[in-house]
């Protein structure tokens, strides 16, 4: 099987959907149900999704040396349509807390406080496995001076918001992880950013030294990182979704049905483009996430508890699936002698990893995500408590 042919990633699916299924059903986990389980059912589809595309850009890669796109529509947009459509999700809830949040004083120290726990730990974690991995490639040798070898790690420790640069100069660094830290730095754009927002939302308005905190990082990251349009489209899209919530009963009215049939018609039709960057496509993509949000479940798909799962350790798969790909690549076999397989024995490699991506995920939500998404919760409590008393 060539892992261009849409059955391989049908198989990268349903090995990862059954081994969530196992793990969910062995250790008891349910995904509370929340007001909008169908994203959460969504998240699952996307983190796989980021997986099997950078399976296709490896097999690629080993055969050209060249780490680019897929020379194939679906898998392009596995990749691409799935970081924007994460990014509508980032969008979606937080406009929608400010929102909802009425006459309430939003509190800005608590919210930048749940991010810091939420993003942190496990993207540390990453970092820490790809340092590991250099050394290990570089016979725990430090081939650049001391002060640029600690530089460029402390680079990558700001979610390379300040560049990305090789790391003890190995040429494999950005790869480790398949690259996926390059998002990121949006996600950090976009939480310094809704204090502006709130400006226009909020009745009672955030602090002034929030707006001015909001004003510097988002001249800062432009002056150090540059801003990529399309990212900035994607939030802006994941914004509508809160307002007809807000605003009209449309979401209540909705056909399921009706809706799931609109958002296959705009997935074929995203399809026919080579990028999801491209203002027609966004559009595209923009409904599709809109008729989510509302509550369209693709005939009832999005509802299912082991999506919804999968769902839940989705941080952990986007972060983590890179780096296992190149340890599997790398270190157990060797990347000559995975360049040397058929394709079909590629495959079958691939579909192997498959199910170690979603263990590993697992684990990582629940010993490293899980744990500090409740120390935040604790430390936020006890805040609150103090500044009442």
């Amino acid at each position: 099987m060539n892992p261009l042919n849409p059955f391989f990633a049908v198989i990268i699916y349903l090995i990862s959907f059954l081994t969530g299924h196992i793990i969910k059903s062995k250790y008891k986990i349910n995904p509370l149900k929340g007001r909008y389980e169908c994203i959460d059912g969504m998240r699952g589809f996307l983190a796989l999704g980021v997986f099997i595309h950078h399976s296709n850009i490896w097999h690629q890669y080993l055969h050209t040396g060249y780490w680019d796109n897929p020379k194939s529509n679906l898998y392009v947009h596995l990749g691409q349509t799935s970081v924007l459509l994460f990014f509508m999700i980032t969008s979606f809830l937080f406009i929608s807390k400010l929102l909802n949040s009425n006459e309430k004083v939003f509190n800005w120290r608590n919210f930048f406080l749940s991010r810091v726990f939420r993003l942190v730990p496990m993207y540390f974690f990453l970092i820490w496995l790809i340092i590991i991995s250099v050394m290990f490639i570089s016979q725990w040798q430090v081939n650049v001076a001391f002060q640029d070898f600690f530089a460029s790690i402390f680079k990558w420790c700001l979610f390379t918001i300040n560049g990305r640069p090789d790391i003890n100069n190995s040429r494999f660094t950005a790869i480790i992880d398949a690259a996926v830290e390059g998002t990121l730095p949006y996600e950090w754009l976009f939480y310094f950013s809704l204090p502006l927002i709130a400006i226009f939302i909020l009745k009672i308005k955030p602090k002034i030294w929030y707006i001015i905190l909001s004003v510097i990082f988002i001249a800062a990251f432009y002056e150090v990182h540059g801003m990529f349009g399309y990212f900035i489209y994607s939030f802006i899209g994941g914004a509508v979704a809160p307002f007809i919530l807000k605003f009209t009963s449309f979401g209540k009215k909705m056909s399921d049905t009706y809706a799931s049939i609109i958002i296959l018609v705009c997935l074929f039709l995203i399809l026919q483009f080579s990028t999801v960057y491209n203002p027609f496509c966004i559009v595209l993509v923009t409904i599709v996430f809109t008729l989510i949000a509302l509550g369209a479940s693709l005939f009832g798909l999005l509802k299912n508890t082991t999506l919804k799962f999968l769902g839940e350790i989705s941080y952990s798969t986007y972060l983590l699936h890179g780096i296992t790909l190149f340890t599997v690549f790398y270190f157990v076999f060797g990347l000559e002698k995975v360049k040397q397989l058929t394709t079909i024995e590629y495959s079958l490699l691939v579909f192997s990893i498959a199910p170690l991506v979603v263990l590993i995920s697992f684990w990582g939500f629940k010993y490293i995500e899980k744990p500090y998404m409740d120390k935040a919760k604790t430390i936020i409590g006890k805040l609150d408590a103090d500044s009442v008393s």
